[in-house]
């Protein structure tokens, strides 16, 4: 790390005071923990941070005894070079201090040791610095790059402890294998844990296992972090988060962690260790988290997962059920991308046979975040060591971290008292032997294994801390983007009214908005939202309809043709494909056959005023189903405006539809009412008297007579003047006869013309009425059914209404207990990764 090389050259100040300029130059190894893959001809892993310090003398730079490598590391134990031990070397053979005899003042480099715990060999190997396997105290360098992991680490466990893992996968090791690979041993060896004897074929909970570096006295916590499901659960969230136990480290032992075991299985409502698979439990996993932490000076930075271990063979203790759900388990946590998998394999088996390495394989098919491990090397059958060692080389199936190898104790060692101080030097001891010592140092053996892992989690968490962040930033914004949305809480009458008014307003004002085409949002052309575009449109669909299709036979023009003046005679025609055609088709038959049918005591060519009436009512019949027709489509688009308003509005789904059912019955109401207007301006056009103060009646009606007379004369014979021009003449005999009809032609044509021109002016009126009247005032006016919503209505509701309608039924208040919780947790996390600097 950059930031430590000031600090270093103050250190190399203080202590060679009276040293040249030039006795310390500093650079970067090449070598990455990245870079490395395999354990057997390969570099070790190497990380990024390590800084490598150059010691030269004012000797030749031939003289290769006068130059000392300190290497700077918080995992002392990753040597520089790739060469592997000869076969049974010494590991531990004696060393000596190396000091600069030319410089004042300066002392064996032996008392560097806090600074880099540098060691070298009487024997030498070329590119080769020895490490010891624990710095003898806390340098400057190393307390400042301990304080930052262990910030990271505690707030990453912080992370997981305020259970924000619910929403954002954390950075995470975890150790999955079968029951009978060795896990626990493993861990044993890796946390120096005594594990109760084959514990992990009755563990039915993850155990999440701490270690962390402290100046204080060692001692041991365990709690449980609630699930989940258990979360949801007050009562027994609060029942779990109660479990504490705290003890000193040298009184935790295999019989303590088992009792602890035992209460936690308890805690969390499944079976014991004992479970003799007799009884029928409620459940026999669960999804809570067994914490151990362990804190001392002598424990590396590390967090590690384990979970129940993997079985293949049912038993009445272990039912096909549970093996199912510890597989489930287990594919939950090693296909989070941020988890590092620990895969455990015993060597002894084919790795072919090796279900966890499948399930590993399969959410991690390049092999980048999986670690694989081989335990009981031991036990392998003579001759069979060479293909464990092809596994162990990272030849077989590769793994970016490559493999590394491990003994554990055996359990007749177990019983014979084998301490886990004992069972590393075994482990030493073991491995020196061929063939396993041809095999690359750094990933054999524990004390390996260790710092590997810590520095490879520190890495992995430091990489991700950023993203972490952002993430619960996010969470934070979108957790309160929901819970404004379910708005305040309503558990009483005040509030209740309050929530439902402030929707009314908002109802209220975005109708006003909609029908005045002040959308306040971009909506598609077809949105319900555009009601006043789509009600405009449809009115004047209206009025086309009607004028082609409101009559039921065709007035005729002066010249005795229909008149189509004014519609789309194709609207017609197409109507009329639909309808029975009315007898007889021909307006003037009908009226002709109408007059006749219903004289009365009226003097001859007098036409009673009844008929006139009743083939007005007959000719206007066609009205009332065209406007029932634009009604009801007017309907139907208020329905979609309100269904689509209300869906914006009113954003709790339970409260939108006991509005809607609340307000159903009026809503009928207003639309009833729109008809019965309907209905009553037909009655009062077609079914009362005829009556019209318009000029336009008069003026039409005069015209039109005019009109049938100029057009009788029109027909009058040309004839000839005696010089020979073309004249007509005035035969008065002539034009009388032109003019003069018979009383039963003249009421015809009269009949006619008071219908054509009184239906105009009728229709017209109508037309305007049902829009004005109808729609406008109906369904779109203060009182219509677009309009219910509003605060008038919500002041009226009696309580025990009003409580059925905005009272938060049990999913919301669920829904608001949970966002808050989330909100919670998010608020907490963020507070605790602010104290951090990445």
């Amino acid at each position: 790390m950059p930031h430590f090389l000031p600090l270093f050259s103050r250190y190399l100040s203080t202590v060679f005071p009276d040293s040249p300029s030039n006795i310390a130059t500093f650079r970067r190894p090449q070598s990455s923990l990245h870079q490395s893959n395999s354990i057997l001809d390969n570099s070790p892993p190497f990380p990024p941070s390590r800084l490598q310090v150059l010691h030269s003398s004012n000797a030749s730079s031939q003289d290769e005894e006068s130059e000392a490598s300190l290497l700077l590391t918080s995992l002392p134990s990753l040597p520089f070079s790739n060469t592997s031990s000869k076969e049974g070397e010494d590991d531990d053979e004696e060393e000596e201090d190396i000091f600069h005899p030319n410089i004042p003042g300066s002392i064996p480099v032996s008392e560097l040791l806090p600074l880099g715990a540098l060691r070298i060999s009487k024997k030498p190997r070329e590119g080769t610095i020895k490490m010891p396997g624990r710095p003898r105290n806390f340098s400057q360098l190393n307390a400042l790059e301990s304080a930052e992991r262990s910030r990271l680490f505690d707030t990453i466990d912080k992370f997981r402890e305020l259970n924000i893992s619910e929403d954002i996968s954390l950075p995470q090791l975890v150790v999955v294998g079968d029951q009978s690979s060795g896990k626990s041993s493993l861990l044993e060896g890796l946390t120096e844990i005594s594990f109760p004897v084959a514990s992990d074929l009755c563990t039915r909970f993850a155990t999440q296992i701490v270690l962390r570096r402290t100046e204080e006295e060692e001692n041991v916590k365990a709690s449980i972090i609630p699930g989940v499901e258990s979360s949801d659960d007050e009562e027994l969230k609060a029942q779990l988060l109660g479990f504490q136990v705290s003890l000193p480290e040298s009184d935790f032992g295999p019989e303590s962690f088992a009792k602890i075991l035992d209460d936690a299985a308890v805690c969390m409502g499944i079976p014991k260790p004992g479970f003799s698979g007799e009884e029928t439990p409620d459940k026999r996993f669960s999804g809570d988290i067994l914490k151990i932490e362990l804190s001392g000076p002598q424990h590396p930075h590390l967090t590690i997962v384990d979970v129940p271990g993997l079985f293949h063979n049912s038993t009445k203790f272990q039912t096909d059920e549970d093996r199912e759900l510890i597989r489930n388990l287990i594919q939950t946590y090693i296909q989070d991308p941020r988890t590092i998998i620990m895969a455990v394999m015993d060597g002894r088996n084919n790795l072919a046979n090796q279900e966890v390495f499948k399930m590993a394989r399969e959410v991690d098919p390049e092999g980048k975040r999986t670690v694989g491990i081989i335990t009981k090397c031991d036990a392998v059958a003579a001759g069979d060591e060479q293909g464990v060692i092809q596994i162990a080389s990272n030849k077989i199936e590769v793994l970016h971290h490559g493999w590394f190898v491990v003994k554990n104790r055996s359990t007749q060692e177990i019983r014979d008292g084998v301490t886990i101080q004992q069972r590393h030097q075994k482990e030493k001891e073991f491995f020196k032997k061929a063939p396993w010592s041809r095999l690359n140092r750094e990933h054999i053996g524990i004390e390996k294994l260790k710092p590997f892992l810590g520095h490879l989690l520190y890495e992995h968490v430091r990489d991700e801390f950023p993203k972490l962040v952002d993430e619960i930033n996010k969470l934070v914004s979108e957790t309160e983007e929901a819970l404004q949305k379910l708005g305040a809480a309503r558990n009483t009458a005040t509030e209740q009214r309050q929530y439902l008014t402030r929707i009314a307003n908002e109802y209220d004002r975005r109708v006003t908005d909609c029908l005045d085409a002040k959308l306040r949002e971009v909506v598609s052309i077809n949105s319900p939202l555009k009601i006043r575009t789509h009600i405009q449109n449809m009115n004047e669909e209206f009025s086309t309809r009607i004028q082609a299709l409101g009559h039921t036979r065709c007035f005729k023009d002066i010249k005795g043709h229909d008149d189509h003046k004014g519609y789309d005679s194709r609207l017609r025609e197409s109507y009329f494909e639909r309808v029975t055609h009315p007898e007889p088709a021909d307006i003037y038959e009908w009226i002709r056959n109408t007059y006749k049918n219903s004289r009365g005591p009226e003097l001859p060519g007098m036409v009673n005023p009844n008929a006139v009436i009743e083939m007005f009512r007959e000719q206007s019949s066609n009205w009332k189903n065209v406007a029932r027709h634009h009604v009801s489509r007017v309907v139907d688009t208020v329905t979609k405006f309100n269904e689509e308003l209300f869906h914006k509005v009113v954003t709790d789904e339970n409260v939108r539809k006991k509005l809607r059912v609340s307000l159903s019955k009026t809503t009928g109401d207003t639309i009833l009412s729109a008809y019965k207007q309907l209905d009553q301006l037909v009655e009062d056009e077609s079914c009362g008297i005829l009556q019209t103060v318009n000029d336009y009646f008069a003026h039409t009606l005069s015209t039109t007579r005019s009109e049938r007379v100029l057009a009788r004369l029109n027909l009058i014979t040309l004839t000839k003047s005696e010089d020979g021009q073309d004249t007509r003449s005035l035969d008065i005999s002539a034009i009388m006869n032109a003019v003069s009809l018979t009383n039963e032609d003249q009421a015809t044509y009269d009949i006619h013309d008071i219908l054509k021109s009184y239906y105009s002016i009728s229709l017209k009126r109508f037309t305007d009425n049902v829009i004005l009247q109808v729609i406008e005032r109906q369904l779109l006016g203060k009182e219509g059914p677009i309009r219910l919503l509003k605060s008038e209505y919500i002041s009226g509701l009696e309580e025990a209404e009003l409580g059925n309608i905005a009272r938060e039924d049990w999913q919301v208040a669920s829904s608001r207990r949970e966002l808050k919780s989330r909100l919670d947790r998010a608020r907490s996390a963020q507070e605790a990764a602010s104290m951090i600097s990445v």
